[in-house]
């Protein structure tokens, strides 16, 4: 009877199984730009000390700005949603500034890897022009980009 007794009571005690946590993935937050290359075979390059990229990624979507941290003046900007899996990082660009890139509507894939609080990813950005006649996109070039962003605790620049 004592048995029973103690099963009904660990029956009706409410000790739910500790759920896992999600993890959010690495590269939700602010980052900023320290280096990069748009063709394979260039060196990695340092941003000039009059400019400024700054990246932030929220759970559904990214956005980027650069800009001359002396004037304020703002050279370019985009953004977007993106998905993820094991092996890589996918931005689907819906505005971009300057206008005429090609870039809104297109989707690029990019490997990606982590090193402390800097993130790297690398693979090609398609260009895009409409057909007038068919008022479909097609891909008229695409580019190689590699660029190396730190992840930033406090934005001071």
């Amino acid at each position: 009877m004592k048995a029973l007794l103690i099963f009904l009571a660990l029956l009706f005690v409410d000790n739910p199984a500790p759920k896992p946590e999600k993890s959010k993935p690495k590269f939700e937050g602010s980052w900023k730009l320290l280096k990069y290359k748009y063709n394979l075979n260039d060196e990695l390059s340092e941003v000039p000390e009059f400019m400024s990229y700054v990246k932030n990624v929220t759970p559904t979507h990214f956005s980027w700005c650069s800009y001359n941290p002396e004037t304020g003046s703002i050279v370019g900007t985009g953004g977007g949603t993106y998905r993820y899996d094991q092996d890589h990082y996918i931005e689907k660009t819906n505005y971009w500034f300057p206008s005429g890139s090609g870039i809104p509507g297109t989707e690029t894939s990019f490997e990606y890897s982590f090193k402390g609080k800097q993130w790297t990813i690398k693979g090609y950005i398609k260009s895009l022009a409409l057909d007038p006649k068919t008022g479909e996109f097609t891909k008229i070039d695409s580019t190689y980009m590699m660029e190396v962003w730190q992840r930033l605790d406090n934005f001071t620049r």
